[in-house]
């Protein structure tokens, strides 16, 4: 009887690697435009900040939702800050 090893991945972790190699290709994207290399997290935190700050433009019709964004941009950019970035 022959035994056949069977790797199956649930659904999360399946998720998890798609999620992963995305963010690898993205970070060799950001670092082929950057001319060095740029760590996942690094880019991840910068595209945090920029969502941050194109929602928080856009955001001009609510006052109370520019609030909001307005505090959204301002955690990214200390979480940025944090990491050595800024």
């Amino acid at each position: 009887m022959k035994k056949v090893l069977s790797l199956s991945l649930s659904l999360s972790q399946r998720a998890r690697m798609h999620v992963s190699t995305f963010v690898e290709a993205y970070a060799r994207l950001f670092s082929r435009y950057m001319g060095e290399e740029i760590s996942p997290s690094t880019v991840l935190k910068v595209t945090h900040a920029v969502i941050a700050f194109t929602i928080l433009v856009f955001s001009y019709g609510n006052v109370f939702f520019s609030l909001l964004t307005l505090g959204w941009f301002i955690v990214a950019l200390l979480d940025c800050k944090k990491a050595g970035i800024v």
